[in-house]
């Protein structure tokens, strides 16, 4: 049976253990959840090469011949939804402690929710204007998470 990855061919002049190294990517994130070396660099060329949340980390180009930058820009999926296409969210950095496809992996929708409510919103300046106000602690008590569903 040939493979997407069997019938991919790497660019013109791409050097050989570039290739190399592309085939065996091509082939985890076949295996993973089924796409395509085309689709891959579909997704790469949609996100501008970027990682699609800090759109700071850069991967590598998949038709750059001398494979130059560090790392390849990882396939992100729903992983309640399993290993297969219909999970895949898009491309994030990944490799490191502090990468994009790392932190959401500690936290949940509802959590990540809560985190972008948290750096918009400042829920301690309310407590202070509470406070400041001279508003008991019984109507303090919980005020952080009130508007939390």
């Amino acid at each position: 049976m040939t493979t997407a990855v069997g019938l991919w061919t790497p660019p013109a002049g791409m050097l050989p253990e570039v290739a190399k190294g592309w085939r065996a990517f091509y082939g985890q994130i076949w295996r993973l959840c089924g796409i395509s070396p085309a689709q891959y660099r579909a997704l790469y060329l949609a996100q501008l090469g970027r990682c699609y949340i800090c759109q700071i980390a850069r991967g590598k180009h998949p038709d750059d011949p001398k494979g130059t930058g560090t790392r390849r820009l990882g396939v992100d999926h729903n992983h309640v939804i399993g290993n297969r296409i219909e999970a895949v969210r898009g491309l994030l950095c990944t490799g490191g402690d502090r990468t994009c496809n790392r932190v959401i992996g500690w936290l949940d929708y509802r959590a990540l929710q809560r985190a972008v409510d948290y750096v918009t919103t400042s829920p301690a300046q309310s407590v202070f204007a509470a406070l400041a106000d001279g508003r008991s602690d019984g109507a303090i008590q919980g005020m952080a998470y009130e508007d939390q569903s």
